[in-house]
């Protein structure tokens, strides 16, 4: 019997459960980071140099992303203020991610970016149109030329990673947590919410 729970748990492996969430913060990091850049026209001036932030924005890339905010489902919320909304939290997540650190909640606000860039990404086709032509297509589109199944495929995983966690051991949260937890005066078991195991039940106490 311990055999088959331990065969179909493989329980002996979740030593290496942070490697999952690891491995989506290092695969969102850099994309969204490049995307926050380009967005806000960060360190691509001709007349760029390290040591004068006067250079460091280039205002017809800046412009060029405001343009492309322009006439969308969300352009309402004001072109310049959503570019500069969206670049930022792009930006600050990227740095975050890598750190692992409040990483369910930079999910939660990527999350928000990711639904505002899909929705721009479906353009005039509209929601309901859009979610047909993908639902049609799936598993026969290229990505590439595909913007809505990209972000559908990055909220995804934002998804899975604000219920997993930073995870353990590569993340500031998880020490920061143990930190807490030790000062606390309970001996009662706790859940660790950074161990990933979907075989166990909501509210088990391990003893």
């Amino acid at each position: 019997m311990k055999f088959l729970v331990g065969f179909f748990s493989l329980e002996w492996m979740r030593v290496f459960d942070f490697l999952a969430p690891l491995a989506i913060r290092l695969f969102l990091a850099p994309m969204f980071w490049i995307s926050g850049v380009q967005r806000l026209g960060l360190f691509s001036s001709t007349d760029f140099v390290l040591w004068n932030p006067l250079t460091w924005v280039n205002t017809e890339a800046f412009q060029q992303s405001v343009a492309a905010v322009t006439n969308t489902v969300i352009s309402g919320l004001g072109a310049e203020t959503l570019v500069i909304l969206l670049g930022s939290i792009e930006i600050a997540a990227a740095v975050l991610l890598v750190l692992g650190f409040a990483v369910r909640w930079i999910v939660l606000a990527l999350m928000f970016v990711v639904v505002l860039l899909g929705l721009m990404a479906m353009g005039e086709a509209g929601f309901l149109t859009t979610m047909q032509q993908l639902v049609m297509s799936h598993g026969y589109t290229n990505m590439t030329n595909n913007l809505t199944e990209v972000y559908l495929v990055y909220f995804i995983l934002l998804l899975a990673l604000f219920f997993m966690g930073a995870g353990r051991w590569f993340s500031l949260d998880w020490y920061i947590y143990r930190s807490f937890v030790k000062r606390l005066d309970n001996k009662a078991v706790r859940h660790d919410p950074f161990e990933i195991d979907a075989t166990d039940e909501p509210g088990l106490q391990k003893h």
